[in-house]
């Protein structure tokens, strides 16, 4: 099973779009870094979001989750799953004496493992960023709760929330892994992927704006934050806070979200027949 999973994180990394991917994210950091700069000129000091070097890397990751890392872990699942079904690579896989169900393990863990080495070099490249470029103080202050925390409960903050970020990708990459199981041709993964991203951010905007009267605004929150991208863009920060009662509902919601979406694609990749 180690072999196995040695086997698909290598081919995984042979892949040029994989290390393309890599190079990408400096890049984002860079675009993160020109905007907040920015954005700091039309925000008071001691808000919650105006940026400093303590809360850069939480501010530019919780941007960035919402398209450019589901667009990754798309792709990701694109390759390492709906490009084999397509030119016929898991059957050759197949034949040697592995089951379907060690494969499903051994490239799930390959698509995870390798989110979670893009999330951590991404953060280590904001940390970085936000040293160099923004301003440096002693105190960070929480979402929701706007809390001041020192220096060591900053970092235990930015620690929390980057597993919640993780947690979160293992959610989409949860949704996309079905997608690709079900897919039989890489453009209708990406495709599917895109339009799953496009209205997960589309109908809790819709909520977010609608008329109010007819559903009371509790239960408008509670139906923006069954989208796993709401979570990821500002959910986390409910996750974290103490002072709010919706942050163990968003847990649930996650939970569901990797058992449910992760069982049905477990069992359509492991029952569907490759040798045909």
């Amino acid at each position: 099973m180690r072999g196995l999973f040695i086997s698909e994180f290598e081919r995984l990394w042979t892949q040029k779009i994989t290390w393309l991917i890599l190079f990408f994210l400096p890049l984002m950091v860079v675009a993160s870094v020109k905007y907040y700069l920015n954005w700091n000129q039309h925000t008071s000091p001691g808000r919650p979001d105006y940026v400093t070097a303590l809360n850069f890397p939480i501010i530019s990751i919780s941007e960035h989750l919402v398209v450019s890392f589901n667009i990754i872990a798309i792709i990701l699942i694109s390759t390492v799953i709906a490009y084999e079904v397509e030119n016929g690579q898991l059957r050759m896989i197949l034949i040697r004496p592995f089951s379907t169900s060690q494969l499903f393990v051994a490239k799930l863990a390959t698509i995870l493992t390798t989110m979670f080495l893009y999330l951590t070099l991404f953060w280590i490249f904001n940390s970085i960023a936000g040293y160099l470029f923004f301003p440096k103080v002693d105190t960070l202050i929480t979402f929701i709760d706007e809390t001041k925390v020192s220096i060591a409960g900053a970092i235990l903050y930015n620690l929390k929330y980057f597993f919640a970020c993780f947690i979160t990708m293992v959610c989409i990459v949860s949704v996309f892994t079905l997608i690709g199981a079900l897919s039989r041709s890489t453009m209708i993964t990406l495709g599917s992927g895109v339009a799953f991203i496009f209205f997960a951010i589309a109908i809790p905007q819709i909520l977010e704006f609608s008329n109010q009267t007819i559903i009371s605004a509790n239960t408008v929150l509670h139906l923006m934050y069954m989208s796993i991208v709401k979570i990821q863009h500002t959910g986390i920060a409910f996750i974290l806070s103490t002072s709010n009662s919706i942050n163990i509902y968003i847990v649930i919601v996650e939970a569901i979200y990797i058992f449910l979406f992760g069982m049905f694609a477990y069992l359509s990749f492991v029952k569907r027949d490759y040798f045909i």
